[in-house]
């Protein structure tokens, strides 16, 4: 099936592409924040389930470790 483009999520993915350069990064070289924060856009627009192929809901989001969040 072609992948259709999606106004929303091209959107979205804009927004996270032009993150602040002075933006905090953990020990491992990940900003885990800035991964959470995406994991919250796509859960909020609907669109976890197609970009990492499993569904979260908020509350699921809230509980995830930073090790989760990385994954």
């Amino acid at each position: 099936m072609a992948e259709q483009n999606d106004p929303v999520l091209d959107e979205v993915i804009a927004l996270l592409e032009n993150e602040p350069a002075n933006a905090p990064v953990s020990v491992s070289g990940l900003n885990i924040p800035a991964l959470r924060e995406e994991l919250a856009i796509l859960v909020f627009t609907g669109k976890c389930k197609d970009a990492i192929g499993d569904s979260l809901s908020q509350e699921q989001l809230k509980r995830l470790d930073d090790k989760e969040v990385m994954k």
